[in-house]
């Protein structure tokens, strides 16, 4: 996993992440989240063996010029790291991790959309 990066948040209500995390198995996916809801969600999904198969990212603001882009989607990614590649919960964390991380150092702030998907699972 990659290191800590992120300021400890108020933890959220696990009915609220029980919620967030059946609308991300829905065909929709979980509602636009900042990035440590989204990455809280991505958390409670690994309890289950469920990681994040896809993600979309809006950005609320970034500063010109924007160095790199790939921060914005999860699925689209190198081959071996996208979720169809490995299915893989943890790895699909730190992959999401690591986007998050890569948007912050861009200076965007951007909000997330998650799709879950079971470990090992189609698809």
């Amino acid at each position: 996993m990659t290191e800590d990066f992120l300021a400890p948040e108020p933890l959220l209500p696990r009915q609220v992440l029980d919620g967030w995390a059946a609308q991300a198995r829905s065909g929709e996916g979980s509602p636009w989240l900042e990035a440590h809801e989204a990455e809280a969600l991505a958390r409670h999904a690994l309890v289950s063996r469920e990681g994040v198969a896809l993600m979309e990212a809006v950005t609320r603001q970034f500063r010109e010029p924007v160095e790199e882009t790939d921060w914005e989607i999860v699925g689209a990614d190198r081959p071996g790291e996208n979720w169809a590649d490995h299915r893989d919960p943890s790895r699909a964390m730190d992959l999401l991790r690591r986007k998050i991380q890569k948007a912050r150092r861009n200076g965007a702030r951007l909000l997330y959309k998650l799709w879950l998907k079971p470990a090992g699972g189609a698809g």
